[in-house]
């Protein structure tokens, strides 16, 4: 398994948002590459984060959830986290299914 831990990217952010953002942010933990590899990917995000909003997610997470569906993705990816931002998350992977992101802006 790999474990990646966010607390190394988001220097003591509280709030994570912008697509923009994650989306940098994908391509530095190389999550394509990772989407195909067998290998499960740990992600640790950190307790004092308090709000992981889905214009982030869909930039870092939406094209992986599109590709794996919510059983798979969730499968790939475990998130170690608190149950609020795992709520957003669970949000954000419904906002990918429904393809909120590709209607554009924050």
């Amino acid at each position: 398994m790999k474990k990646i831990d966010l607390k190394e990217y988001i220097e003591n952010k509280k709030v994570l948002s912008g697509r923009e953002k994650g989306k940098n942010l994908r391509l530095r933990l190389k999550i394509d590459e990772e989407d195909n590899k067998e290998e499960t990917v740990e992600i640790n995000i950190p307790k004092e984060v308090f709000a992981f909003n889905s214009s982030y997610f869909l930039g870092l997470f939406g094209e992986s959830v599109r590709k794996f569906g919510k059983d798979k993705f969730l499968e790939k990816y475990k998130f170690i986290c608190t149950n609020i931002i795992m709520l957003n998350i669970l949000d954000g992977i419904e906002d990918a299914l429904n393809n909120v992101d590709l209607l554009g802006g924050e």
